[in-house]
């Protein structure tokens, strides 16, 4: 993404496209961006009156008169009334002028290479976004603009904070055919581009093979990734017989398969255009994949997997820890109010009242982010997870499950009644969003170990371990009741009896397990949250021990990944096993990194190879 001052700079790459076309967004679209404006001064107003009301409410309850002088006043000068009312209309003519100015301006255009947005009627601005650094475009609505029949494309661009293109308005029809052609286009263009890079490999490869080799390098990374797929496949976990011809209908194998992929990343790979037809196919392959879990998910119309119900949204809202607190500090509030008012201080009640309005638009706010997840629905797409939630304003998104780093499950305290978690993610490239990375906002044991099992690898446990096991043993640790319970167990180290100084409610629960794929941490007592952390994604390591650290002999190594919910850490461990576990997952992390590069290079370059020897 890049900013420009001026639309007419020449672009190199866009010299020989089409004659530029800019399109115009909806007209209303100035017009609700500057509706903040108009709220401020509604609210500047209405406080007015409240001050206004307040003292005559006080008035009338001391005995006294209400003072209505500047009523009076205006009443003896119906000119300034004729002023005031004449300077709104003027406002409102000036806003709908400069709003139209600003329409007139505003526009987006698409070429092959990029897409582009201009804005601004006295400082100008022209934002790029080439289509091959898109990650996804997700189409949001708010409540107003969703009332109107309008959307907003926000596009999620690689290169960091302030990275994003929001196009706002366009009418919602007109963005969802946007949206599809955009994504179309993005992704023809990436594989335009991985094309391109399978032709160099390939160029090289042929180079090299005139010369000796002894099995090494290229034929054995051919081979190495030829031997994760057959573990996958031999595993049972594979994909079904495919037919007489070597193929499932409706399922896409030209992409090749990465041992460690996610389970929802080699669905996708399957999948060509998910349709009616293949749903059925769509959902063997799923569950299959999902079999180390044994889970059995449904694949509904259009690959729907999961559909979170209204009233389980707002149940788990008002179960939220920070919307009881404000709760609690209104009723504390009107109680102390009353209490005053029965006393006889009859001035100090509507004060006190006045005071909790904070509490009360913070507990609606916490209320309403939580609503905003209601009729929360997740498809399988062959572009990865295609997320829709909202109840008055909705939102459409795509999760690119190739993308994420990290994913935890999280069990506040009063959610353990009725079973539930919640499961988030990082990303990479994240371009500085602000809304929750949210995999699931609430739902059962089953789901939250369907959302785990599509967005991590397969975790390759010992013989006898299931991953369902694992998962459920760091959920509930020693009170799980999955017959591989003991086994999986074992795999966990917990911290030493020394750090209940420092830790003295979780030391008991707090551990770390290690699989041939995953980093899984188990954390919190009251809260319930267990971490996960694919090898492959692991950016770095940090190993630290502060002074009361050192005197306890422990130590901490802290496993960076990128920014979000997910900040990994294995904390307070022995000093000397945290140091052997520092260097050792250092150089696990670093093999795993190379043997993913490594099948991604022998993907690229093993058809053209085999293409050669058929000429030859």
């Amino acid at each position: 993404m890049s900013d420009a001052s001026s639309p007419g700079i020449p672009n190199p790459g866009t010299e020989a496209a089409a004659p530029e076309v800019w399109h115009r967004v909806h007209p209303l679209t100035p017009i609700l961006e500057s509706l903040a404006v108009l709220v401020g001064i509604f609210i500047a107003a209405a406080y007015g009156l409240q001050n206004f009301f307040q003292s005559a409410v006080e008035d009338l309850a001391s005995g006294r008169s209400v003072n209505l002088t500047f009523a009076e006043w205006l009443g003896a000068h119906p000119l300034v009334i004729l002023a005031v009312v004449g300077g709104i209309i003027l406002i409102l003519v000036l806003t709908a002028f400069f709003s139209w100015l600003a329409w007139r301006v505003m526009g987006y255009r698409v070429d092959a290479e990029a897409i582009y947005y201009r804005r601004g009627l006295l400082s100008k601005k022209l934002r790029k976004a080439r289509l091959d650094r898109v990650q996804s475009i997700d189409l949001q609505q708010k409540l107003l603009p969703r009332m109107l029949g309008m959307a907003e494309l926000v596009f999620d661009v690689a290169g960091g904070t302030d990275s994003n293109i929001s196009l706002k308005y366009l009418s919602k029809k007109r963005a969802e055919e946007l949206r599809d052609e955009l994504l179309a286009a993005v992704k023809a263009k990436k594989n335009a581009s991985a094309t391109s890079a399978t032709a160099e490999s390939g160029a090289e490869a042929g180079h090299g093979s005139a010369e000796p080799h002894s099995g090494t390098g290229t034929a054995t990374g051919a081979n190495a990734s030829a031997g994760d797929t057959a573990r996958f496949g031999a595993g049972g976990h594979g994909s079904p017989d495919p037919g007489a011809d070597g193929e499932q209908p409706g399922i896409d194998r030209s992409v090749p398969e990465r041992s460690a992929d996610s389970i929802g990343v080699r669905l996708s790979k399957r999948l060509g255009v998910l349709a009616d037809d293949v749903s059925h196919e769509a959902e063997r392959s799923l569950n299959d994949l999902l079999a180390p879990y044994n889970l059995s998910a449904d694949v509904g119309e259009e690959g729907e997997i999961i559909r979170v119900p209204a009233h389980r949204v707002i149940v788990s809202s008002l179960l939220n820890t920070g919307t009881l607190i404000s709760v609690g500090v209104i009723i504390v509030l009107v109680a102390i109010a009353v209490v005053f008012l029965l006393v006889g201080i009859e001035e100090a009640f509507l004060p006190i009242l006045i005071g909790g309005l904070p509490g009360i638009f913070a507990a609606f706010a916490g209320f309403k982010k939580n609503l905003d997840n209601a009729n929360f629905v997740v498809r399988i797409s062959e572009d990865g997870l295609a997320v829709s939630h909202g109840l008055f304003s909705t939102s459409r998104k795509v999760i690119p499950l190739d993308r994420l780093q990290a994913v935890c499950l999280h069990q506040p305290l009063l959610w353990r009644w009725a079973g539930w978690w919640r499961a988030e993610y990082n990303i990479a490239s994240d371009g500085g969003k602000s809304d929750e990375n949210l995999l699931l906002p609430v739902g059962d044991i089953d789901q939250a170990l369907l959302m785990v099992g599509l967005a991590l690898p397969d975790p390759q446990l010992p013989e006898g371990i299931s991953a369902d096991g694992l998962v459920r043993s760091a959920m509930y640790d020693r009170k799980s009741t999955h017959p591989d319970a003991a086994s999986a167990e074992a795999l966990f180290h917990a911290q030493p009896r020394s750090s209940r100084i420092l830790d003295p409610l979780v030391w008991r629960r707090r551990a770390y397990a290690l699989t041939e794929s995953l980093l899984v941490l188990r954390l919190g007592v009251l809260d319930r949250r267990v971490d996960f952390v694919p090898h492959v994604r692991v950016q770095s390591l940090r190993y630290y021990q502060g002074p009361l650290m050192r005197a306890l002999k422990l130590g901490s190594v802290a496993v960076h990944s990128t920014a979000g919910p997910i900040t990994p850490l294995v904390k307070h461990q022995d000093a000397e096993d945290a140091k052997r576990f520092f260097t050792e997952h250092a150089e696990r992390t670093r093999i795993a990194r190379q043997r993913f590069d490594a099948a991604a290079k022998s993907a690229h370059t093993a058809p053209i190879e085999t293409h050669e020897e058929d000429n030859g």
